[in-house]
């Protein structure tokens, strides 16, 4: 394992420089990504040769930037949250253990460092009283039809509780499968499925109560 100290190993830089400087995050992908070619021994080496670990970072960086910006929208945020993220995992890799996918691990560490940095700036709202009857209304996808839609779709998002905007975002942002959120948020698909269930009733309830208040305004 590395030495304590918080500069970036390997000559890797940090997510700003390396990834947002000229790239942009990569397209959506329908699930966490399959481990590349020679993940598995990459990973083995990581976790005593930085140069490896500096490897697995150019490859993962974008995608975990992707999903904190998708939960956040904040650039800043979402770069200085990604390179926390990567520190964490580089301190923690030892307790990393295989079957578990590399890519999943990574995306709950994500996961609860977006979690804590949300929990300092405001409080969650506490969702779980809501109703598990069958809600008949279209897809939230389909209300979003421009950005400003969109807009306020995120913002309905951010009034969940942690737990559903976590699977909501993953399911949305990242359009993952639900076996692949599980794996990422460390629950069962059924409780995953419930999260995100929800979650689409809340946002709907949101999107509903702020489209009477605008024509009670018109």
């Amino acid at each position: 394992m590395y030495a304590g100290s918080r500069s970036w190993p390997g000559g890797f830089v940090p997510l700003g420089a390396a990834v947002m400087a000229g790239a942009r995050p990569a397209p959506p992908r329908a699930a966490v990504p399959e481990p590349f070619p020679g993940e598995a021994a990459l990973v083995e080496r990581a976790r005593t040769d930085a140069a490896a670990f500096g490897e697995l970072y150019q490859h993962y960086a974008p995608l975990i930037y992707r999903f904190i910006y998708n939960r956040l929208r904040e650039r800043a945020t979402a770069e200085d949250l990604t390179s926390e993220v990567f520190y964490k995992a580089l301190r923690a890799i030892d307790r990393y253990h295989p079957p578990t996918p590399f890519g999943s691990w990574l995306y709950r560490i994500a996961s609860n460092t977006t979690i804590d940095h949300l929990r300092t700036r405001h409080p969650a709202s506490n969702l779980d009283d809501m109703g598990e009857q069958a809600d008949r209304q279209p897809p939230v996808v389909e209300q979003v039809v421009n950005r400003s839609q969109a807009a306020r779709v995120w913002a309905a998002i951010d009034g969940l509780q942690e737990a559903q905007r976590t699977a909501v975002s993953l399911k949305l942002g990242q359009d993952m499968h639900t076996a692949d959120i599980a794996a990422c948020m460390g629950r069962s698909e059924g409780a995953v499925k419930l999260l995100i269930h929800r979650g689409l009733a809340g946002i709907r309830r949101q999107l509903g109560a702020a489209g009477g208040a605008e024509e009670a305004a018109g």
